[in-house]
């Protein structure tokens, strides 16, 4: 009786009561019209409180644009404490520790050339979705 016990608390590990979730939202950028110009998204965070311990692990996202897509143009994803270059318009990635898995965040757009933007870059559309973990 005892062994059962036994191997049955050894399934019973930390992993098999980890829950998996996920949010998404979103919000609106602006316009960009010179460079050396950083721009800041309105907050996007989870619309909805998420479970005690909640640990962020991958992050979606998907911005929508209208105009020229400056040189040296540059986003980042942006925490209260830290941010996160992303490499395009849309994409996955998993998040480093430390991000929070409820945000909020905000995104920063920068155009690093200098000067007016011959055709100003409007950003319509920030979608996010954070997935994350959390032990039951």
């Amino acid at each position: 009786m005892m062994r059962k016990w036994l191997a049955g608390l050894l399934l019973v590990s930390p992993l098999s009561l980890a829950a998996d979730g996920s949010w998404s939202n979103h919000s609106f950028g602006g316009t960009l019209t010179h460079g050396k110009q950083v721009l800041k998204s309105k907050p996007v965070q989870s619309p909805s409180p998420l479970p005690s311990g909640a640990v962020a692990s991958r992050v979606y996202w998907a911005i929508a644009t209208t105009g020229y897509t400056p040189d040296g143009f540059r986003i980042r994803l942006c925490s209260a404490t830290r941010c996160l270059p992303l490499p395009g318009f849309n994409g996955e990635m998993p998040l480093p520790a430390g991000f929070p898995a409820a945000g909020p965040f905000r995104f920063e757009y920068h155009s690093m050339g200098g000067g007016r933007l011959d055709s100003p870059m409007t950003i319509l559309r920030n979608q996010l979705t954070i997935s994350y973990r959390h032990l039951r």
